[in-house]
């Protein structure tokens, strides 16, 4: 059964939606959802998984791309990364399903 999950939570990806107009503003990321009308603000690692969403990446590849690049302990970036996407879901700003 375990060997189950861990094969649906590889075929499960992020994606960013379509409803968002993105800009650089003095090197930093900002957003407009174009449904809500709400101005989003990221800070650095907040930017490079939005970065890293350029085309749909399970959570384990966002990590994996995540931990190479900064020094943090996966277990924190895992949780840390979910938390960011699942808040980006609840604002619509990123679906999550099989790719």
């Amino acid at each position: 059964m375990n060997g189950a999950t861990e094969m649906t939570a590889t075929n499960e990806f992020y994606a960013r939606t379509a409803d968002a107009i993105e800009a650089d503003v003095g090197g930093e990321i900002v957003l407009l959802h174009t449904q809500s009308w709400q101005y989003i603000e990221f800070d650095r690692i907040g930017a490079a998984i939005w970065g890293l969403l350029t085309e749909p990446k399970s959570l384990d590849a966002l990590v994996s791309l995540l931990t190479s690049t900064y020094d943090v302990d996966r277990g924190r970036c895992r949780a840390d990364t979910k938390a960011f996407l699942d808040e980006m879901i609840e604002q619509g700003l990123v679906t999550f399903g099989n790719g």
